[in-house]
């Protein structure tokens, strides 16, 4: 799978979150995951309800657990790719399911570094630094010299692409060719975290300054160029692009907003070939897409277009299904996971509340089973809650992220608590 790389050896990467309904953790996917959770930083600290800022230590706690993992999915010195980060670790065979992780028997590797899994732990690191800063200087200075490592790692080793092996080996691959969108995530928040004119000039000179990079159907971990303009928007003053900035930011919200009130059921979010595979994390990462035009330009129509947007998740949709487990009239019970396995084997608990349902999927995976009963039905209608529909009814860490953070927005923003 990975001709003339080889890496011997044990290596520690303990903790970190676990992936979704499986128990692989995935560098790109827990990266924009983490991302998501430290972004909520901001709206704490531009809080002024202490019963919003009291979650703060809550929220830091959980990045560092999962910037911790990161630190350690980097490939030590005096091993072939020092300095790069492991792409990803899981079992050689899918996990049985019910089942917890620490019984599980399969053996688990870790697979070869690539560029895209290196520059995101850069561009992690470094937003871990800066939000740090003031709270753990010594765990920031760590996260920015790590952020500095990898970046300077990816250099060396530009090309590594992570491969498509279609699921086949115990985890589903993340792949992913395109990297331009990499290096400008990475630049950007190195540039943020330090100021130093290198990155800068990086961003700059990037073929996706001058590119729209919000697309309709959102953005994901192969598409990390929102996120990167997002925070320049947010924090960038001193780049001689901020206006273009943010003016980027307001036209997407713009478009999305003018597709929102094309929908019946109000969601920012209708792909003319069909919903993906969890189309709501795509629909929250639009909402904030959304919410960060409110906060750079204070215009309360982009407010109500993301609560517009949040009552679709909550039920108003073709299936009168919220999807948030807990919350709603008619939501969500029987996620596909291995540990809230209680549909299968009762010993398991049930989801808990707030767990999010990946969503309505019109568009079958050639590498995955789709239940033939959702062939043919209008899009959003693609929906299964039972605990064997994966492509339907699973769960994910870089889904349930930003659904902390806009209920984060949206409780602040209930309280007036934001000023923009």
């Amino acid at each position: 799978m990975y001709p003339g790389w080889r890496c011997e050896g044990v290596f520690n990467v303990t903790g970190g979150w676990y992936d979704a309904g499986d128990y692989g953790k995935y560098v790109t996917s827990g990266a924009i995951a983490a991302w998501q959770l430290l972004s909520t930083q901001y709206l704490l600290h531009k809080a002024e309800s202490a019963r919003i800022s009291e979650l703060a230590p809550t929220i830091e706690d959980e990045c560092r657990w999962q910037l911790d993992w990161l630190l350690r999915m980097r490939v030590p010195d005096g091993n072939p790719l020092a300095g790069m980060a492991f792409h990803r670790v899981h079992g050689t065979q899918w996990s049985p399911i019910p089942g917890w992780a620490h019984e599980d028997a399969t053996e688990r590797v870790l697979h070869r570094p690539s560029t895209g899994a290196t520059l995101q732990v850069a561009a992690v690191t470094a937003q871990g630094a800066r939000q740090f800063r003031s709270a753990d200087p010594a765990y920031a200075a760590t996260l920015l010299n790590a952020a500095r490592t990898a970046y300077e790692a990816a250099q060396r080793h530009p090309l590594l692409i992570a491969p498509d092996d279609h699921a086949q080996f115990g985890g589903g691959p993340y792949a992913d060719d395109r990297l331009e969108d990499d290096w400008y995530w990475a630049a950007a928040e190195l540039w943020l975290a330090t100021g130093d004119h290198h990155y800068g000039q990086r961003l700059l000179s990037s073929p996706e300054r001058s590119r729209d990079v919000f697309e309709l159907t959102g953005f994901d971990f192969d598409s990390v160029s929102s996120p990167a303009r997002l925070d320049l928007a947010l924090l960038d003053r001193d780049l001689d692009d901020h206006e273009q900035v943010i003016n980027s930011v307001r036209l997407a919200a713009d478009r999305l907003v003018e597709l929102q009130g094309q929908q019946p059921w109000g969601q920012p979010y209708a792909p003319s070939d069909g919903w993906g595979w969890g189309s709501n994390g795509r629909i929250l990462n639009n909402l904030v897409v959304i919410a960060v035009a409110h906060l750079v330009s204070g215009l309360p129509r982009y407010a109500a277009a993301v609560a517009e947007g949040m009552d679709y998740l909550l039920g108003r949709n073709a299936l009168g299904q919220s999807y948030i487990t807990g919350y709603g009239t008619d939501y969500t019970r029987h996620q596909r996971t291995r540990q809230f396995g209680h549909d299968i084997d009762p010993a398991f608990p049930a989801a808990p509340p707030g767990a999010l349902a990946g969503g309505a999927n019109s568009r079958p995976s050639p590498d995955f089973p789709y239940d033939s009963r959702l062939r043919g039905l209008p899009p959003q209608c693609c929906y299964l809650d039972e605990p064997t529909s994966e492509v339907t009814n699973d769960i994910c860490i870089r889904w349930n992220a930003p659904l902390v953070w806009i209920t984060m927005y949206l409780s602040a923003m209930s309280s007036s608590d934001v000023t923009t």
